[in-house]
């Protein structure tokens, strides 16, 4: 039995067919954990977006805006944030809603000021209503749009003659 051959012709085929289907085995693996990773990814920042919008609704409903046009004026409400949009994210606007083109949206609106929204690189879109209106330095007549990457914002809350915004810089 020790010097017994039958058999042995096939085992490099048998080592070749293993050897092909854990390639197989791992790669599948590798691609489920990439997905869950991703997934995860989108869930800290839903999660931290929920976040965000919470503390700009506190200071917006807090009051003690600065004025936009006065240059001396430095009251008003500050706080510094981190905050990170991950690679799993095209982008996310504060204060309009994406047009039917898919594109940017260029400008707020008076009742789309208090959306946030962001597109996945899955083409979903996910819209978040807020107590907050925002918009953009210096004119306060475009929205803030925010791109992946990590950031440290100062959340704003400032005044003109169209009414009170959050701004994010």
């Amino acid at each position: 039995m020790l010097f017994d051959e039958v058999g042995s012709d096939a085992l490099p085929m048998r080592l070749a067919a293993a050897a092909i289907l854990m390639a197989l085995i791992i790669s599948l693996s590798a691609a489920a954990l990439a997905d869950f990773s991703k997934d995860t990814s989108l869930s800290r920042f839903s999660a931290d977006l929920s976040s965000l919008e919470a503390r700009a609704s506190t200071i917006y409903q807090q009051g003690g805006a600065r004025q936009v046009s006065d240059t001396g004026d430095n009251t008003g409400t500050k706080e510094v944030v981190t905050f990170t949009v991950p690679d799993g994210v095209e982008f996310v606007v504060f204060g309009a809603m994406p047009p039917q083109d898919g594109d940017l949206p260029a400008r707020t609106r008076p009742h789309e000021s208090n959306i946030i929204y962001y597109t996945t690189s899955k083409g979903i879109t996910h819209t978040l209503p807020s107590k907050a209106r925002y918009a953009a330095l210096p004119g306060l007549d475009e929205p803030l749009v925010l791109m992946p990457g990590s950031y440290e914002l100062t959340v704003e809350l400032v005044k003109d003659g169209s009414g009170t915004y959050v701004t994010l810089y």
